[in-house]
């Protein structure tokens, strides 16, 4: 059996992204200058001037110039002190099952490979396919994404058919697809099962159409003004 799952917001809560950034700001608190290039950017993408994967790239300018190896360093400690312990149990304990039956695991994520892999080793994945960044021998001020792209949407099965995980066509045998996301709809589509963690009110409605149970796991935020404040609090590396 083949067990895909999705990252942000499907096995915890949250975008790693802001995490990872809250994480390096608060330890390297000059690098909150980033902002001065981010919030205009920010102001451009509002307006659908700038793309999604290059606002993606240009979010990543506070990390320039930190060496390669010192993003390494940082991302293997974030994986174990700011990721593990946010895990939802019920996600978790669906992970540790599959594993133990012996079934294929992939995790599969939109978010950058240099944090997306040490978590996923962490939690003992057989493959992880994430986004790639060229970091060069220190991280560029606005890094490019390697083809084909931003690892989202139909660009994760282009990826998955690249690794031979999936077949070609049509869907994989035994399959199950555990994700939060809409986007994640082409990856549904390949999957036999369709496992929905804390779906939007839109995806849920999907689910129901094609009998997709709904996992809900308990969010750290009671509204959207504490999840406000989360973004904040990351974007900023202000963090309590």
């Amino acid at each position: 059996m083949l067990a895909l799952f999705d990252m942000d917001g499907t096995l915890f809560p949250g975008d790693s992204q802001l995490r990872f950034a809250g994480r390096i700001l608060s330890r390297h608190p000059w690098r909150r200058l980033y902002l001065l290039l981010l919030l205009p950017c920010a102001l451009l993408a509002a307006l659908r001037i700038i793309r999604t994967e290059r606002m993606k790239r240009i979010f990543l300018s506070y990390l320039y110039r930190m060496p390669r190896e010192q993003i390494e360093q940082e991302a293997q400690a974030f994986a174990e002190e700011n990721i593990r312990p946010i895990l939802y149990p019920e996600i978790l304990r669906k992970l540790r099952a599959h594993q133990a039956a012996g079934h294929r695991c992939i995790l599969v994520s939109a978010s950058p490979s240099f944090y997306t892999d040490p978590i996923g080793r962490m939690l003992g994945f057989d493959d992880i396919i994430a986004t790639p960044f060229a970091m060069q021998p220190a991280m560029p001020l606005i890094p490019s994404i390697e083809p084909p792209g931003n690892n989202k949407g139909g660009t994760k099965l282009i990826r998955l058919r690249k690794k031979g995980i999936i077949p070609q066509e049509g869907r994989a045998p035994g399959s199950i697809c555990y994700t939060d996301s809409k986007a994640d709809l082409p990856m549904l589509s390949v999957c036999e099962q369709g496992i929905l963690v804390n779906p939007s009110e839109n995806l849920s409605n999907q689910g129901k159409l094609n009998n997709w149970p709904i996992i809900r796991q308990p969010l750290p935020w009671k509204n959207k003004r504490a999840f406000l404040v989360f973004i904040l609090k990351n974007i900023t590396g202000f963090r309590v």
